[in-house]
């Protein structure tokens, strides 16, 4: 044991790196469908290999991973929380407010009824809401209090201790709840609601809409025009003989001379070579109506493009895809359609939002067109605008400097909260002026992985040998009161959210039962709900809720820890 804890001491990044191994270790054991999932297991681990190695982790590294995080966070939810700052979106904004506020009402209740700690209490919030960033802000103003330091050590050990207890419920109950639960109690199916609300958004009566959304593989092909009946016909005319396949004339061969990009009102004629570019109904069609197919490489020179246009004007957001399927999007084809990190149902009625990213393919110049109507061209995908991501946390951390002391707590965003809301503004600022401050899908996604895994892992090994002390003073009581409380803070949000969506809000099951996920700010629980359903369709009301309840519920941290210190007092 003194071999192990001397080579720690000696290289602490083993510990860590150990960490992360083994609590994804422990984060994929599942029983029946349900494990304690990455965070969970991280912590766990952490806390072993820091009652058994005793680590040194700076305070330096574990607070800078966990500003990597909640800036990722931030940036990545900020194009939806301003967007649920309308009008149309004041339903979905509500509901996140009540479930969120729910929660900490009876966080504040079970503090009050336990009399936990603020260390405990931090926990009950953090793991029975399962929001890991509460837990990194109720940590940052633990350390900010004026208290003795082994009192704080006790306190910042007892945070991770009650998360990890409290967590798997904040996760398992929610998701039995709103996939066997609610759908009971509303009396509803969930494949069947799922179906209805994917052929409402289907009725878009746009008859091209079906074949802009539908995607296949396309091709190319070049055909001579053989067909008297097709002789003289406007390429516009041309290509509606065809329209259930979307084929374009991307370019034609007449007496040896290309004629690239035709206008819509340019004549063929008899024996023209035309290039086509199509999904499989509309190379079908061709082939039997046209003519004969001809092999012609300089014809066909022209490639096909992917790529990723991110909505920014003004006037498309808010519209559908139906609408967006027009004429102007003539010779694309849409591949996917994404908000944050998730999936959009590619459905006519779908409507669509700034900061939405659409992965399109077709010819260059038509994915130009897209670009210039829609937004902006990722133009490297692969490239972080890192002067952007570290200018905004050192703003954030200013900001975040700001505070009032009460009674010796400090009220404030903190460092962490001002992290979170200058990366929520950073992101918004990127979606509206695209030109600086790119940061990619997946750039956020390792910051937000990496950084939040690095943080927990750092507070497991420090948390350790204190929990240790928690436990053996504590016993079985402890556990109980924990698990207790969290139950009753985990369902009071969707408990009152069910009724306040369904009753007062009158919101239909398809955005209720996600926008409930969302305010409790657990993709899991999302997922859930798609497997159950067989649909995408629920990811529609899951985004703004999730936006507004990271915020609140992070805020929760430093509120839940004032309130448990003022009841020492």
């Amino acid at each position: 044991m003194d071999t192990l804890q001397s080579l720690v001491k000696l290289h602490p990044e083993l510990a860590i790196f150990a960490t992360m191994v083994l609590g994804h270790a422990i984060g994929r054991l599942e029983f029946r469908g349900f494990g304690f999932g990455s965070v969970v297991g991280t912590l766990i681990a952490g806390m072993g290999i820091g009652v058994l190695t005793r680590p040194e982790i700076p305070d330096l590294l574990k607070w800078a991973f966990f500003d990597l995080f909640l800036f990722a966070v931030g940036y990545g939810a900020g194009p939806q929380f301003f967007a649920s700052l309308k009008r149309e979106t004041l339903p979905q904004m509500l509901l996140a407010v009540v479930v969120s506020c729910s929660g900490l009402a009876a966080a504040l209740g079970m503090v009050y009824l336990f009399r936990f700690d603020p260390g405990l209490s931090a926990g009950l919030v953090s793991g029975s809401l399962t929001q890991s960033a509460a837990l990194g802000s109720a940590l940052n103003t633990l350390q900010s209090m004026e208290v003795p330091e082994a009192t704080r050590a006790v306190l910042m050990a007892h945070a991770p201790l009650a998360d990890a207890i409290c967590y798997v419920f904040g996760e398992v109950g929610l998701i039995l709840f709103l996939t066997v639960v609610a759908p009971r109690l509303m009396k509803i199916d969930l494949p069947a609601v799922a179906r209805e609300a994917e052929e409402r958004l289907r009725s878009s009566g746009v008859p091209d809409a079906d074949t802009f959304l539908a995607y296949t593989p396309l091709t190319y092909r070049a055909y001579r025009i053989d067909n008297p009946a097709l002789a003289g016909l406007s390429v516009e005319a041309f290509e509606h003989q065809f329209a259930v396949g979307r084929l374009m004339v991307e370019s034609y061969r007449r007496a040896g001379q290309i004629h690239r990009r035709p206008e819509l009102d340019a004549l063929l004629q008899l024996g023209d070579i035309v290039a086509v570019v199509s999904r499989r109904p509309g190379i079908v069609a061709a082939a039997a109506m046209v003519g004969a197919e001809i092999d012609d490489a300089e014809l066909l020179s022209v490639p096909l493009q992917e790529a990723s246009i991110i909505l920014t004007r003004g006037e498309m957001a808010g519209r559908t895809l139906a609408e967006l399927s027009d004429s102007s999007a003539r010779g694309i084809y849409l591949l996917a359609i994404t908000r944050g990190q998730q999936a959009l149902p590619r459905e006519p009625g779908t409507v669509v939002q700034r900061g939405d990213v659409f992965r399109l393919t077709g010819s260059p110049d038509a994915i130009a067109r897209a670009a210039k109507r829609l937004g902006y061209i990722e133009p490297d995908p692969a490239r972080t605008d890192l002067v952007y991501l570290a200018g905004g946390i050192v703003v954030g951390t200013l900001v975040g400097l700001l505070q009032l002391h009460v009674a010796g707590v400090p009220l404030g965003l903190g460092g962490s909260g001002g992290v979170l809301v200058v990366g929520l503004v950073a992101g918004w600022v990127h979606s509206r002026y695209p030109v600086f401050g790119r940061i990619p899908e997946s750039a956020q996604r390792l910051l937000s992985d990496v950084g939040l895994i690095v943080f927990i892992s750092a507070i497991g090994l420090a948390a350790g040998p204190h929990a240790l002390e928690a436990i053996d003073q504590g016993g079985i009581e402890l556990f109980a009161r924990l698990i207790g409380a969290g139950v009753v803070v985990t369902m009071a949000g969707p408990i009152i959210g069910v009724l306040f969506g369904r009753f007062v809000l009158k919101m239909p099951p398809v955005s209720l039962l996600p926008g409930i996920a969302g305010a409790q700010t657990t993709v899991a629980t999302l997922n859930a709900l798609k497997e159950r359903s067989g649909s995408d369709v629920f990811s529609l009301g899951f985004t703004v809720p999730f936006a507004v309840s990271n915020v609140l519920i992070t805020m929760w941290g430093p509120v839940i820890v004032a309130f448990a210190f003022g009841l020492q007092r």
